[in-house]
């Protein structure tokens, strides 16, 4: 397995400090832009900003997935449910 690690050294309260994301080592280049799509999320950026950098080509079966992992980290940033 692999890690992609991001560690903030910032000390704002309102970021994450630690993400980690363990991957298997055979990861396909399209299963890799996702997972740094993930990661860009996790870290706050914005997704009109991430699909400039990433383009707009989502496998249609990961819209649903991506959607909730953006709603489920919007809540942990704001606090709200």
């Amino acid at each position: 397995m692999a890690r992609l690690k991001y560690t903030s050294e910032t000390e704002s309260h309102r970021e994450a400090k630690n993400i980690e994301f363990t991957i298997p080592e055979d990861l396909t280049i399209s299963e890799f832009k996702t997972v740094c799509r993930r990661l860009a999320s996790a870290m706050g950026y914005h997704p009109n900003t991430i699909q400039k950098a990433f383009g707009n080509d989502w496998d249609v079966d990961k819209v649903a997935e991506r959607e909730e992992i953006i709603n489920i980290l919007s809540a942990c940033l704001t606090g709200s449910k």
